[in-house]
C-alpha cells in the first residue's frame, strides 16, 4: 500500500505516469473504495443529506469511467484504460485528502453569517482552492495525455492537449451536475 501511495504521489508531481501502476481490476476496486472514503471526509460533512452526497459521488465516478472509456476508444489505447482509471481515482483520493480540511473550513466560514456580512473572509482559503484546482487539472491532463498515445509509438501527446481534455471533462461534469442533479 505504501508503494502504491508513492507511485500515486509521483503521478501527482508528474514525475511518473499510470504505466507505473499494475493493470489490476482488484487494485482498481481498492483505489475506488479509497476514492469514495476520501471524498466522504468532506462530502458527508457539507452535503445537505447523505443521499445527495452518494448520488453526486456516483454521478462523478460513472461520468469519469465513461469519459475515459470514450477517450481510450477514440485513441485506440484501451490497454491503458484500467491503469488510467486507477491513476485518476488514486490521485483524486490524494487530492481529496489534501483539500478536505479546506472544504470543511470553507463550509464553516460560509455558515457564519457575521463573517460573511462583515466581508472578513480569509483570502488564503480561495487562493489555496485555486492552487489545488489548477494542480488537479494539470495532473488529470497528464494522465489523459498519456492515455491518448500508444507507448510503442515515437509520437507523444502534448501536455496541453491533455489539459484541454481535462477542462472539457470538467465542463461536461459541471453541466451534468447542473442539469441532472440540479446543483
Amino acid at each position: 500500500m505504501v508503494e502504491l501511495i508513492k507511485v500515486l504521489w509521483n503521478i501527482l508531481l508528474r514525475k511518473s505516469d499510470q504505466m507505473a501502476l499494475p493493470n489490476s481490476m482488484f487494485l482498481l476496486l481498492i483505489v475506488f473504495i479509497f476514492y469514495f472514503l476520501s471524498q466522504s471526509i468532506s462530502g458527508f460533512t457539507i452535503s445537505e443529506t447523505p443521499a445527495i452526497f452518494v448520488r453526486s459521488f456516483f454521478v462523478d465516478a460513472i461520468l469519469l469511467i465513461i469519459f475515459l472509456r470514450i477517450l481510450t476508444q477514440i485513441f485506440n489505447t484501451q490497454d491503458y484504460y484500467t491503469r488510467s482509471l486507477i491513476a485518476l481515482f488514486g490521485t483524486g483520493a490524494l487530492f481529496n485528502i489534501i483539500a478536505s480540511p479546506l472544504i470543511i473550513r470553507f463550509a464553516d466560514i460560509l455558515s457564519d453569517n457575521d463573517l460573511i456580512e462583515s466581508g472578513d473572509l480569509p483570502i488564503w482559503l480561495p487562493l489555496l482552492f485555486f492552487v489545488i484546482a489548477i494542480w488537479s487539472i494539470m495532473v488529470m491532463g497528464h494522465i489523459f495525455s498519456r492515455s491518448m498515445v500508444k507507448e510503442n509509438l515515437s509520437v507523444s501527446s502534448s501536455p496541453v492537449s491533455g489539459v484541454l481534455i481535462a477542462l472539457l471533462y470538467m465542463m461536461i461534469n459541471f453541466l451534468v451536475h447542473s442539469s441532472f442533479l440540479g446543483e
